[in-house]
């Protein structure tokens, strides 16, 4: 019965293309990393559960002898076949896989750690082979809300609060309902998606946060926004166009615009505007962050260095114009200037100029990580350089170095200050922002609406279609009568379905007759919902609709 409904809706996918809505991702599958975050291939991995393991190898779609509880179960990969030992003892050998373990308990991966303690996650454990043949990807598959859990509290301390908390669970079930980084998962456990440590994150008041966002999401034009998020705002956030973009993707994300935290700020449209803001305290929502406002110092020798290193590195990356190689090494550091800048001052084209040649640095990681200061990456792009005394190249380093003339000594720069503001990418929603605003008694949904442009704050759009099977069409989601005042049901009917049943909690409309003429449908329903979790359900259209369609989606207010 599942593969035919499966089957049909993958016919209807095809059959109605961009009509039919964006699926909720009702599980998500995790590449879990190794240690250091630095490998998602495996060679062998060891896992263990407090209950029973059940093994099925999904190729022969065969299920493997129980393992008892308490047991270390080691996969290995030999010549691209899998092997099973347990407790050392060689059980299984020549599997195809995909292998999938489960458990009623939490499954163990054995000699990983997250957060001080034994990696533990709830869901399946699934070991398929990774596109080096010869190793595997481990993937945690896991529900939706249970994945939040594990990411959640390491996105955002909780001591940030309740609402600040919500508006990170709905940007995290945002993140990841648009996320699909591999063919193998959606999304890994570390910083290159969101970070996640499955069951020892657990924790009550994010668990709250994220039970009482249930089935929310953050819209723009009925899809999910990508609701990217960062540590810290120096006071105002920025466009994604000017901070990511390209003319080929100019205007893809409408609602990641600038926004600033006083509602008369302008943007930095000089030098001297930037200095002047980024030498305040008092311009934003962040400043009680440690990254709201900071100064880096360099000599103009340990700078050198510095930029020696990262210069070649950023160059590799394609970032750097023209390219350096390090044959020549950078000496007589004159100036590091912006050539380019967005709103809130953010560097997005830096120029390094010194007597060995004049570079060019492009976007605002690039420029972050060309700028170190002991070993670490500046927090942001958002500074200006202020240098320092005066001192001329020496006789002795133009004779080392065989590079200057001995009439060519100049005055240069003995120290460089690096002074800026900010922590992250800038673009989206502040974390220390939102901690802020939910202090002064904003609710989740003013967070998001502040910092994301033009959202509704809505259930993920459904389709509704025929289907043989009876299967109706659930959306739950959570009320919350302290935070909206009205909740919309829209439905979406351009295919002209004559009739479509549907009922909100206890309450049941049979008669639709008289509003199916309408294209849009918008009815109120705030009478007919509770305080906390609410359930839709439609019927699935009759078999005279057969081949239409119809989309709906609550809508928040």
């Amino acid at each position: 019965m599942k593969k035919g409904i499966i089957t049909l809706l993958a016919i209807t996918m095809f059959l109605f293309g961009t009509a039919f809505a964006q699926m909720e991702k009702n599980t998500v599958r995790v590449g879990i990393s190794n240690q250091s975050f630095s490998q998602f291939d495996y060679q062998n991995i060891k896992l263990s559960s407090l209950n029973i393991i059940k093994v099925v190898d999904m190729s022969q779609n065969t299920q493997i002898n129980d393992i008892e509880a308490g047991k270390i179960v080691e996969i290995q990969m030999i010549n691209g076949l899998y092997t099973i030992l347990i407790d050392g003892e060689k059980k299984y050998e020549n599997l195809t896989g995909p292998l999938l373990f489960s458990s009623n308990a939490k499954l163990e991966i054995v000699e990983l750690n997250r957060k001080g303690l034994p990696a533990k996650y709830d869901g399946m454990i699934e070991i398929t082979k990774a596109k080096n043949e010869q190793k595997f990807n481990v993937i945690n598959i896991v529900d939706l809300e249970n994945y939040l859990r594990g990411v959640v509290p390491n996105e955002m301390p909780i001591s940030f609060g309740l609402e600040a908390l919500k508006a990170q669970a709905v940007a995290a079930r945002n993140y990841v309902t648009n996320a699909k980084i591999s063919p193998n998962y959606d999304v890994t456990d570390s910083t290159a998606s969101q970070v996640y440590y499955g069951v020892n994150s657990y924790r009550d008041i994010s668990d709250r946060a994220i039970n009482e966002t249930k089935g929310i999401y953050a819209l723009y034009n009925e899809k999910p926004i990508s609701a990217l998020y960062f540590s810290t705002s120096p006071g105002i956030t920025d466009d994604w166009d000017d901070v990511f973009g390209s003319e080929k993707s100019s205007g893809s994300y409408p609602y990641l615009k600038a926004r600033y935290d006083k509602e008369n700020q302008k943007p930095l449209n000089s030098e001297d505007d930037v200095k002047k803001f980024y030498l305040s305290n008092d311009t934003g929502f962040d400043t009680n962050s440690p990254k709201f406002r900071w100064q880096y110092d360099f000599t103009r020798l340990e700078l050198e260095d510095v930029l020696h290193n990262t210069l070649q590195q950023q160059s590799k990356a394609g970032l750097v114009e023209p390219k350096y190689d390090g044959d020549i090494k950078l000496e007589g550091l004159k100036e590091i200037k912006a050539k380019k800048r967005t709103q809130s001052g953010k560097i997005v084209e830096l120029e390094i100029i010194a007597k060995s040649g004049t570079y060019k640095v492009k976007k605002e990681l690039g420029i972050r990580k060309t700028i170190k200061k002991n070993n670490a990456i500046l927090p942001s792009a958002n500074f200006f350089v202020e240098t320092q005394g005066k001192e001329k190249l020496t006789q002795d380093n133009d004779e080392n170095n065989g590079f200057f003339d001995s009439f060519d000594i100049e005055k240069y720069p003995s120290t460089f200050k690096f002074i800026g503001g900010g922590f992250g990418h800038g673009v989206g929603m502040s974390q220390y922002g939102a901690y802020n605003l939910s202090k002064m008694g904003k609710k989740y949904t003013e967070i998001l609406n502040h910092y994301y442009t033009d959202i509704n704050i809505s259930t993920i759009l459904k389709t509704v279609f025929y289907n043989e099977y009876n299967v109706w069409y659930k959306t739950e989601f959570y009320f919350d009568k302290n935070t909206f005042n009205k909740a919309y049901l829209i439905i979406e009917n351009s295919k002209n379905v004559s009739e479509f049943p549907f009922k909100i909690n206890d309450y049941v409309f049979n008669d639709t007759k008289s509003i199916t003429k309408d294209k849009l449908i918008k009815i109120n329903i705030t009478q007919y919902l509770k305080q906390g979790i609410n359930v839709i359900n439609f019927a699935p259209l009759t078999k005279e609709n057969k081949g239409k369609i119809i989309n709906y989606r609550v809508e928040l207010l």
